[in-house]
């Protein structure tokens, strides 16, 4: 929550957004790493708060882009693939918050 990603499929920018021929949204990134960090929050959403999911990771050549995307998206104090920390509530995120 509070991401642009979730901001991005509010519904508040639905006239903005390109779109394919059948209607669905578009967006103009790698599709692998985009794919990765929706696993991940996917996993993140329903897994136990004593047992997260393990954390994301790309080819080192998909790193650049990966990094792009979570900035992108407001994402890099969710995912980040530099240092591991543990919050309070149980979840261990990575160094950028």
């Amino acid at each position: 929550k509070g991401t642009r990603l979730e901001a991005l499929f509010s519904g508040r920018w639905d006239k903005m957004l390109e779109r394919d021929s059948g209607g669905r949204t578009f967006l103009d990134l790698n599709g692998d790493c985009f794919q990765v960090i929706v696993d991940y929050m996917n996993e993140l959403a329903i897994s136990p708060e004593d047992d997260p999911p393990e954390y994301p990771t790309v080819n080192e050549e998909l790193e650049y882009q990966f990094q792009h995307q979570l900035q992108l998206f407001g994402l890099p104090g969710i995912i980040d693939s530099e240092i591991i920390k543990k919050l309070s509530y149980g979840y261990a995120i990575r160094d950028s918050l």
